[in-house]
């Protein structure tokens, strides 16, 4: 055996650890996420050197269309150094998205994986989700957080959920994809009765529960995140994964035809559950204002707001509201101060206001001296909604989203409300992109261009709330134009319309995943973004197994 051969296990071993490594840090570990990629870096210069194979890769990355796109789109933004200003900034970008450089230059030219290293990658990857998702719930539940998103520990909440979606359809996969064994389908006698049951195998039955188990409680973790992208992603998934069956199943035209029509079938039914659930959300209990009580208990005059007068959960917020009762009794309850702050930066006074109208307390002395321990520590920490604290999910999401928005479209006030800061955003984004439609502004100038277009817009954002733009394609057209745009999508389209067309089922979940995560999200602005699209896209791609099942599958 030559020394060549002697190494070469070893080599292998070291790349199937770097992908392990990879898989691990998507969610446990930024410094691990970043390590890997160096790590496979390495391996791949020593296995080039031993084998004296460097003609070879360079020839295999090459022949790899989709790979050099991916690799053509990093080196986009090494062109865009040309018209950039803020280089300080450029070269954080630069290193921010170097995995779209590393992964897949390094994956397509090392070959495909084997089925069983394949899997022990997905798997490795499946079960650190989880143990992240542990750690999560464990804050969850301890109630110990301001702002729900504070439960994910590692990574933001938004690239979190994404990761989350993604393990459901994984589990999905493998669970239509491994079949009962057939020594224990048989049933002995004339009627050859076949029973899909787990319980046949033991070591099955083990397998099969505990993705059972996974999948619900992935799908708990989406509810609890209460991200609003996470529902609606999800929601695609299962609507894929529906098509892609239905299309796998039958092959006719008229068949096709059927199917896309119960899509979007299944699509208008959504749109209007939604909206028959939205709407009660919207409905203001009517308030006869010439019948309402003019002192409080005390003997203090009401304030009635009838012109500003937010709404929550269906009922004025400025209604009887006695600003100096709750002043005076507010520091029998509290040692934070009355005009100050909660821990998590929101006004207290308007905190306290909204948290005694979802109570349907009155805004005075007796409301305040009515609320539990437990609600004055919700209003510390910046709990604005008492129902949905109490009833976390998708209504409460949708509650606090409504609400922000009633204001912005009300007030103009988009401070401090996810939803109506991102229109900021957007207007922020259109302005630079038409100052600078063909090449944008570089690779280096985006903050500096949104910082200097929110002055001229006259934008009603605070300084501490004026962020990019939130949207990765906005995102692409601010820096590269409109021809970096147009770029950028054939990039993310060409290997599915390519004339190989060696995309699997998990290929295309995942693509489906993350082009809707780059509406809400500039996905490929941090480190957890860059690094989950490289790999995936460069492990379904290049590394997967190649054989005849797994194209259709």
């Amino acid at each position: 055996m030559t020394a060549q051969a002697s190494i070469r296990p070893y080599l292998n071993q070291a790349y199937l650890l770097g992908l392990l490594m990879v898989a691990v840090g998507l969610t446990l570990s930024p410094f691990l996420m970043g390590m890997s990629q160096f790590w496979l870096v390495l391996v791949w210069l020593v296995d080039g050197i031993v084998a004296k194979d460097f003609k070879n890769k360079l020839f295999r990355f090459w022949q790899n269309k989709a790979a050099v796109l991916l690799v053509a789109f990093y080196l986009m933004h090494v062109v865009g150094l040309l018209w950039t200003s803020d280089f300080e900034y450029a070269l954080k970008d630069l290193r921010v998205k170097l995995p779209i450089l590393v992964m897949p230059f390094v994956l397509s030219s090392m070959g495909p994986l084997d089925r069983k290293r394949f899997d022990l990658v997905m798997l490795v990857y499946v079960l650190s989700v989880f143990i992240a998702t542990l750690f999560s719930s464990v804050t969850y539940w301890r109630h110990d957080y301001e702002d729900v998103r504070e439960i994910s520990l590692f990574i933001s909440h938004i690239r979190f959920c994404l990761n989350i979606v993604f393990c459901i359809a994984i589990i999905g996969w493998y669970m239509v994809k491994t079949k009962v064994p057939e020594s224990f389908q048989k049933v002995e006698g004339p009627s050859k009765v076949r029973f899909p049951v787990p319980a046949f195998s033991t070591k099955f039955a083990i397998n099969r529960y505990l993705q059972y188990f996974l999948l619900f409680w992935f799908v708990y973790q989406i509810y609890i995140f209460e991200s609003l992208s996470g529902y609606v992603i999800l929601g695609a998934v299962v609507l894929v994964t529906a098509v892609y069956a239905f299309l796998q199943w039958k092959k006719s035209r008229a068949w096709h035809i059927a199917v896309v029509g119960g899509a979007l079938a299944i699509m208008v039914a959504v749109t209007l559950l939604a909206i028959h659930f939205v709407r009660p959300m919207l409905k203001v209990e009517p308030v006869d204002f010439a019948a309402m009580e003019k002192k409080t208990a005390l003997g203090n005059d009401y304030w009635h707001d009838t012109v500003y007068n937010p709404v929550e959960d269906g009922k004025y917020v400025g209604l009887y509201y006695c600003k100096k009762e709750m002043q005076e009794a507010w520091p029998q309850r509290s040692t934070l101060p009355f005009d100050g702050t909660t821990s998590n930066g929101e006004n207290l006074e308007a905190t306290l206001s909204r948290y005694l109208t979802s109570k349907d307390l009155r805004k005075d002395a007796q409301g305040v001296l009515a609320l539990t321990d437990e609600d004055i520590r919700n209003i510390e920490r910046g709990v604005a909604n008492y129902n949905n604290w109490k009833h976390p999910g998708l209504h409460a999401r949708l509650s606090s989203t409504l609400f922000e928005y009633n204001l912005y479209r009300r007030f103009n006030n988009p401070n401090g409300g996810s939803l109506s800061q991102r229109i900021e955003f957007t207007r922020a984004s259109f302005h630079i992109i038409g100052q600078h439609p063909w090449f944008g502004v570089g690779t280096g100038d985006v903050p500096q261009a949104f910082a200097q277009t929110y002055d001229k817009i006259h934008s009603p954002l605070k300084e501490e709330y004026r962020f990019r733009a939130h949207n990765q394609y906005l995102a692409i057209a601010v820096a590269f134009g409109l021809v970096g745009l147009a770029f950028f999508l054939f990039v993310l389209f060409y290997p599915w319309f390519s004339s190989e067309r060696q995309h699997t089922y998990l290929y295309m979940v995942f693509l489906c995943i993350m082009l809707l995560s780059m509406f809400p999200e500039d996905t490929l602005e941090t480190q957890a973004g860059t690094t989950l699209f490289a790999f995936f896209v460069s492990l379904l791609l290049f590394a997967k197994p190649q054989n005849r099942i797994d194209v259709n599958q």
